[in-house]
């Protein structure tokens, strides 16, 4: 069975869901689409909040080293890096909550994908690191950018350096998840707290993300500054 993207609509969420049955290999084709869905949703004014599920599926944009040749092999990891970071990019920019589900696991491009999200609902039995057969090896898929700016250090050091699984409970005391699910069901949780959150103002959501974005680039003043700007023109 192929990759594919499933796109539900639930009242005012859309649940997108990466479905790679048995598969390990970068799908441009579903990120493409994932992308498109995230355009389509930014342009209805009726949808409030996406959810993001089967992250599970994503492991590596890295492809498969059966690839005889290492020139290969650099041009297929091009064009993967290409097709998944446009896709982090749209995660990152997008001006309605975005919430990932961690179910089982998130390893590699699933915690990379997960960690672009606003917000993130992971079942009690879950966990996220790199992959299990890359344990000792190198990250890809964008997962020590993203680990560097949202882990704490030591979480890092140990997700990164030793290749160790990290529990969704200890990722939920770092702060790194959101809210801890009953076992079975996250994906409800997330589907329930997008649809709270959806009922504040969508212009609000989209200027305190933008704000958040920007604070680390200014310094207390000017981030201030920014805000008030934010809320006087909210009044118009």
């Amino acid at each position: 069975m192929s990759a594919e993207l499933k796109a539900t609509q639930i009242d005012t969420t859309w649940v997108l869901t990466i479905s790679n049955p048995g598969a390990r290999e970068p799908s441009a084709d579903v990120f493409a689409s994932a992308i498109e869905a995230l355009d389509v949703a930014e342009r209805d004014d009726e949808t409030r909040a996406v959810v993001v599920t089967g992250l599970d599926a994503l492991v590596s944009v890295m492809p498969s080293s059966r690839l005889a040749r290492r020139d290969a092999i650099q041009d297929g990891h091009a064009s993967a890096i290409a097709s998944f970071a446009g896709l982090l990019d749209a995660l990152r920019t997008f001006s309605k909550p975005v919430i990932a589900t961690i179910e089982r696991q998130a390893e590699g491009a699933g915690l990379a994908l997960a960690l672009a999200c606003d917000l993130i609902v992971a079942d009690e039995a879950a966990h996220a690191g790199l992959p299990r057969d890359a344990q000792g090896s190198l990250p890809d898929s964008g997962v020590s950018w993203f680990a560097a700016r949202t882990l704490p250090k030591a979480l890092a050091n140990e997700m990164i350096l030793t290749g160790a699984p990290i529990e969704a409970a200890r990722l939920y005391a770092a702060g790194i998840v959101n809210k801890l699910a009953a076992h079975g069901e996250a994906l409800q949780l997330a589907i329930d707290w997008a649809s709270e959150i959806g009922r504040r103002a969508p212009n609000a959501f989209a200027d305190a993300k933008r704000l958040l974005e920007q604070a680390t680039d200014r310094d207390l003043q000017s981030q201030m500054t920014a805000e008030g700007e934010a809320r006087i023109a909210r009044l118009r």
